[in-house]
């Protein structure tokens, strides 16, 4: 069963993403296999392993509003066993778009939707860390829900 971490700070600037990249990186070189799950809409993180934003048919913001599965959106990097889970711009509006669908589907728990989405691959990952924004909001909650 593959650990989730998150790796928060209400504050910008502190290394959250140069710490995320640089540890699932070093797990992946361990030889843990390991998906970065980044969910701040700057997309740093994706980049920092590589990804072209511009190139993606779909990020962890279609995942999170139910239009594809984690494994459809997820990428292996050019790294032996990291595989990354991108984030885009799409994100910024996403708090208001789960508070209303938490709000509006019958037994939707608020600030699950991302621990939903990763169950069905959490045995298929030594580690899941994931690259928190600089906020306190919506998104970070759910990603404190996912982290065990």
């Amino acid at each position: 069963m593959g650990r989730i971490i998150a790796i928060t700070n209400q504050k910008g600037g502190v290394g959250k993403t140069t710490t995320t990249v640089n540890l699932s990186a070093c797990l992946a070189t361990l030889g843990k296999r390991v998906l970065l799950v980044d969910i701040d809409p700057q997309g740093n993180a994706s980049s920092g392993v590589g990804v072209k934003k511009g190139e993606l048919e779909s990020c962890i913001y279609d995942v999170l509003i139910g239009e594809c599965k984690v494994t459809d959106a997820m990428i292996k990097t050019k790294y032996k066993n990291l595989y990354v889970l991108p984030a885009t711009i799409n994100l910024a509006g996403i708090d208001a778009e789960l508070l209303e669908k938490s709000r509006t589907e019958n037994g939707f728990k608020k600030g699950g939707q991302l621990k939903n989405s990763l169950v069905d691959i959490k045995d298929s990952f030594d580690f899941m860390i994931i690259d928190c924004p600089p906020s306190l909001g919506v998104i970070t909650t759910n990603a404190l829900t996912a982290s065990n």
